[in-house]
Parts: structure tokens; C-alpha cells; sequence
């Protein structure tokens, strides 16, 4: 799944950039995720992380590119692509790492040449997702997604915010599907996602408001490897 956000205050606009994303889904069977936000203010407030952001320059409040910058502070890899009525304001873009801009009116040929440009360079910032094989189905997820995956007798429970997947797997097989995507075991029975982690409190690691249980042997390592995973994001 690739989540989109489009920062737009021109409804018309927005909705034309969001058919142009089905389409070019639908054409190349994609699977998208798009998330219409009016104005930046409540986008940055409620801001959760997505893989590519779309942001109108000339908006009322908050332009677009002191927008881009506080966005930055939140989430430094999420590719930025501007979108404005002038292609000056473009140059502007390298201050904040912006990837590429579109000027409007936008054609479908043109987004989706810029946007094939896109998903090549995403494969390097987005991890591959997991297949999980449950009792019923088949479920695609993203690493980024999943918080923890706890072993349950012989199966591995994939606790995600949008719910839990459950499959026939052993621990050492999961972690061998995650791996070099900052996942450490806290313990022999879980393998937590760093960047889900709130804080680490004692014997225990808080991903996502919960708490779970560090082992004594583990609590050395899973540590350093939390401290190494925040100084890496700060200094990135």
C-alpha cells in the first residue's frame, strides 16, 4: 500500500490530482491509499506518515513552503512533490529536500510520467512488504505498519493499527522477513518495530500506548539498538 496525501485548498484541484493517482493505479495495479487535506494547518496536526506527499505552494494561512518545512521536522524521508502555477517558486524546493514539482492545470500525461519517476526512486525508501498467509486470506503488509509480532504457540500475530494477522510461522522465519527493517527482539517471544517505540520504562518497551515485557538477557541489546535506531533518525 502507498500512502498519498495531497495538500490542496482548491477542491477542483485536488480532486483532479486524485483521479489522476486511481487511475495511474489502476492502470499499473497499484494498491493507494489518498488523503485529501484543505489546508496544512490540520494536515500537520494530525500528521501520520506517508510515502508521498503532494503540497500546493500558494495556500492561504500557511503557504505551502513554510508548510514543507515544518513537515520536514516531522518526517525527513516522506517524498515532497510541489505543486503550483509557477515554476519560479519551484526553485525553491531544494530548502526542503522537495523531490519534484508540478505545475497546474495538471495533465494525466505529465503526472504520470513524473509519477513512474517516483515510484523508482520509492523502492529505495520503501521496504518490501510481508505477505501473511492467514486462515482465510492473503494480507500484503507494509514494515512500516506493523508495531510488534508476538509468537503464539506455532503461529506469529502481526499487531499493526489496523488490526491483527495471524499465521501458521515461526519467530525466526518473521525475523528473517523484517530483516534490516529496525525490528529487535525485546525478548524470545517478541520482535518490536523501533520506530513504533514510544519509550522504553524500566523491563518494559511502550509501542503504541502498550506496554511489553523486556527479558534481562535482551534488555542490553534492544536498548542499544533504540538508542543507535533515534541517533541515526536525528542525524539523517
Amino acid at each position: 500500500m502507498i500512502d498519498i496525501a495531497i495538500v490542496e485548498d482548491n477542491r477542483e484541484q485536488a480532486a483532479a490530482l486524485e483521479g489522476h493517482i486511481k487511475a495511474y493505479a489502476a492502470d499499473h495495479k497499484l494498491s493507494v491509499s489518498v488523503s485529501i487535506f484543505y489546508e496544512p494547518i490540520t494536515f500537520l496536526e494530525k500528521y501520520s506518515p506517508f510515502h508521498i506527499v503532494y503540497m500546493d505552494i500558494m495556500m492561504p494561512l500557511l503557504n505551502g513552503m513554510d508548510a514543507a518545512k515544518l513537515l520536514r521536522e516531522k518526517d525527513e524521508k516522506v517524498i515532497l512533490i510541489f505543486v503550483t502555477t509557477m515554476r519560479q517558486y519551484a526553485i525553491q524546493g531544494y530548502e526542503v529536500a522537495a523531490s519534484d514539482f508540478i505545475v497546474k492545470p495538471i495533465s494525466y500525461p505529465e503526472f504520470a510520467l513524473k509519477f513512474t519517476k517516483v515510484l523508482t526512486r520509492l523502492e529505495y525508501v520503501m521496504p518490501p512488504d510481508v505477505l501473511v498467509r492467514t486462515d482465510t486470506s492473503f494480507v500484503r503488509l507494509s514494515p512500516r505498519d506493523i508495531r510488534y509480532v508476538e509468537v503464539k504457540g506455532h503461529h506469529c500475530v502481526y499487531h499493526t493499527a489496523s488490526g491483527e494477522y495471524r499465521q501458521y510461522q515461526t519467530m525466526k522465519s518473521a525475523e528473517s522477513a523484517l530483516a534490516g527493517q529496525d525490528f529487535v527482539r525485546c525478548n524470545n517471544f517478541l520482535l518490536v518495530n523501533l520506530a513504533h517505540v514510544d519509550r522504553i520504562d524500566g523491563m518494559n518497551v511502550i509501542v503504541g500506548g502498550e506496554p511489553l515485557q523486556i527479558s534481562h538477557p535482551k534488555r542490553k541489546a534492544f536498548t542499544d539498538a533504540f538508542v543507535r535506531f533515534m541517533e541515526t533518525r536525528r542525524y539523517e
